[in-house]
């Protein structure tokens, strides 16, 4: 596996989890592991629950198989807790795409999109809406030349507050980029917004 450890560091401190997707080339250097991923249990806990994941949109059980084959993803691929890492009060999952030139993957959790839009590693921000939510498209500042990755991060209600879910694709070094990864992350942003907690309009 090829290390592109400071970018997947600054996609994992914007939600808090570091990125390794299965059966890629990618890896996050220096990111502890937790115990093993959490079971895929809804992510919606009982009324008073004291666990950190209460009302978390899960992608990975939100999502059906059948949206995620429409949308050109391979529902066999699904990583959920991505690099044996515990991220406590976050739901996180990945897909290959059928096109198989990149991967997509999906981070849930409660920082806000004035946090995502003042990270420092991140560059040439965009304003967007998806499915009638507030969101922001985003590069990486250490991709300047190839521009292989891209996010978009929508703003959805993620229990009381306002959190975010973003789309991270990231092309695949055995592959090569065969299409713009803006374009793919904008478009699965879009076509999941319906899924996304407040619905899409």
């Amino acid at each position: 596996m090829t290390s592109r450890g400071s970018k997947l560091r600054g996609i994992a401190l914007v939600v808090g989890v570091g990125l390794v997707l299965a059966g890629c080339e990618k890896a996050t250097d220096g990111v502890p592991t937790g115990t093993g991923a959490s079971s895929a249990s809804s992510s919606v806990k009982p009324s008073g629950s004291k666990d950190p994941d209460t009302a978390i949109w899960d992608p990975c059980t939100a999502l059906p198989d059948d949206a995620l084959r429409a949308d050109e993803l391979n529902p066999d691929t699904r990583t959920k807790d991505i690099a044996r890492f515990d991220p406590t009060g976050w739901k996180v999952c990945a897909w290959r795409s059928t096109a198989k030139w990149y991967d997509l993957g999906i981070y849930s959790g409660e920082p806000s999109l004035q946090q995502v839009r003042q990270r420092q590693d991140l560059e040439s921000v965009v304003p967007l809406t998806v499915g009638g939510h507030p969101a922001l498209r985003f590069l990486f500042a250490d991709d300047a030349e190839k521009r292989l990755d891209c996010g978009v991060a929508v703003e959805v209600p993620q229990g009381r507050a306002a959190g975010t879910v973003a789309f991270l694709v990231t092309t695949r070094y055995s592959v090569g980029k065969l299409g713009d990864p803006c374009d793919q992350a904008t478009r699965h942003a879009n076509d999941f917004a319906k899924y996304l907690p407040g619905g899409g309009n």
